[in-house]
C-alpha cells in the first residue's frame, strides 16, 4: 500500500497547480470574510471556517475518482486489490485535507488574528472532523465515478453523510475556542474517531462490488 501512497502523491504533485488553485481558493474566501466580518469572534469561528475548508477543497479531495476514466478501474485492478488501491487513496486524501486544513489555520489566524490560546485543542478537533470529511468525500466520488453522471450524484451522496462529523467537529471546535479542558473535548473526539472509522470500514467493505464491471 506505501507504495501505492507515494504514487498517488507524486500524481498530485504533478498536478500541483490544482493545489495551488485551492490554496489561491482558501486565502480569497478567508480574505472575503474578514473584509464581510472584521473582528470575527469565537462563536462564528468554528462554523466559518469549516465552510471556507470544504468548499475551497472540495474539488481537491473528490477528483480522487471522478477524474479516473472507467478503463483505469480494469487497469489498476490488475495491479493491487480494491481495498489497498482505496486504502491508500483514503491516506492521500487525509494528506491533502491535512494539508488544507493547517494552511485555512494560519491563513485565519493571520488575516483575521488569533481567536484563542487553545490552538492545539481546536487542531486536535479539526484533524479528526478532517479525517472524516477527506473519508466521505473519497469513497463517495468512488462511487459517483461508476455512474454517467458523477458530478451530479456526488454532491446527493456527500452531504447528507457529512452533516454529522460536521456538525460534531464545529461542536468540538466551539468548546476548544472557549478554553474548556481537554476532557470536555473527549466525547466529541471520541465519537469523531467512531464515525471515522466506520466510514473506513464500509468504504472498504463496499470498494470490492463497486470495483465489479
Amino acid at each position: 500500500m506505501l507504495q501505492t501512497v507515494k504514487f498517488f502523491l507524486s500524481e498530485e504533485w504533478k498536478g500541483k497547480y490544482a493545489i495551488a488553485g485551492a490554496l489561491l481558493n482558501i486565502f480569497t474566501a478567508v480574505l472575503i470574510t474578514f473584509l464581510s466580518m472584521p473582528g470575527m469572534d469565537r462563536m462564528h469561528f468554528a462554523p466559518i471556517f469549516w465552510i471556507v475548508v470544504i468548499f475551497t477543497t472540495l474539488q481537491g479531495i473528490a477528483k480522487a475518482f471522478i477524474g479516473m476514466r472507467k478503463g483505469s478501474f480494469v487497469f489498476w485492478h490488475q495491479l493491487v486489490s480494491p481495498t489497498v488501491f482505496l486504502g491508500a487513496r483514503l491516506i492521500t486524501s487525509f494528506l491533502l485535507m491535512l494539508g488544507f486544513t493547517l494552511f485555512a489555520y494560519m491563513t485565519f489566524v493571520v488575516i483575521h488574528g488569533s481567536v484563542t490560546d487553545e490552538s492545539l485543542q481546536f487542531l486536535t478537533v479539526s484533524l479528526f472532523t478532517g479525517a472524516g470529511i477527506s473519508a466521505i468525500f473519497t469513497i463517495s466520488s468512488s462511487i459517483a465515478a461508476k455512474t454517467d453522471n458523477p458530478g451530479v450524484l456526488l454532491p446527493v451522496l456527500t452531504f447528507p453523510v457529512i452533516i454529522p462529523v460536521l456538525l460534531i467537529g464545529i461542536k468540538g471546535g466551539k468548546k476548544a475556542l472557549s478554553g474548556l479542558d481537554f476532557s470536555h473535548l473527549l466525547p466529541d473526539l471520541a465519537l469523531l474517531l467512531v464515525l471515522d472509522l466506520l466510514i473506513v470500514f464500509l468504504g472498504l467493505v463496499l470498494v470490492k462490488f463497486i470495483w465489479k464491471e
